[in-house]
């Protein structure tokens, strides 16, 4: 981690450039605005939204917390997103999902099935088919 930003009116707090939105960060004094941190330095300030002087800090620990609840909360959101990824995998590997792709828009398969009863044809039967042949249970 390098670069801390907690900004209290948002309850956001961004970490490298990853932002976390959402937070509860009603415990921080009522006239902060913002923490700006970089760990690699150990320097940062105190914003304030009233008249009070920026104070300049050289330890986040006060607010270490925060910090590990961004952590836990993007860690949390990415399992989400390699989970839903994994299910949508495992979906698009169906042949239900592959039939389902492959046929016709509904509205172009009415016109096939007019098209058929009045023409005599079978071109709604053939590609019905041809997908169900393409995708074998």
């Amino acid at each position: 981690m390098a670069q801390v930003s907690i900004i209290k009116s948002d309850n956001s707090i961004t970490v490298d450039g990853i932002g976390c939105h959402g937070l509860d960060l009603s415990a921080i004094d009522s006239n902060v605005h913002a923490v700006q941190y970089n760990t690699t330095t150990d320097t940062g300030h105190i914003e304030y939204v009233d008249a009070t002087d920026n104070l300049i800090i050289t330890s986040i620990a006060d607010y270490q917390s925060y910090i590990d609840t961004h952590t836990s909360t993007i860690a949390a959101e990415n399992t989400a997103i390699a989970e839903a990824a994994t299910a949508q995998t495992n979906l698009e590997a169906t042949y239900g999902y592959k039939r389902m792709m492959a046929h016709a828009d509904i509205g172009d398969q009415l016109d096939q099935m007019y098209h058929d009863a009045v023409d005599g044809t079978t071109t709604w039967k053939d590609a019905v088919a041809a997908v169900k042949s393409a995708h074998p249970k």
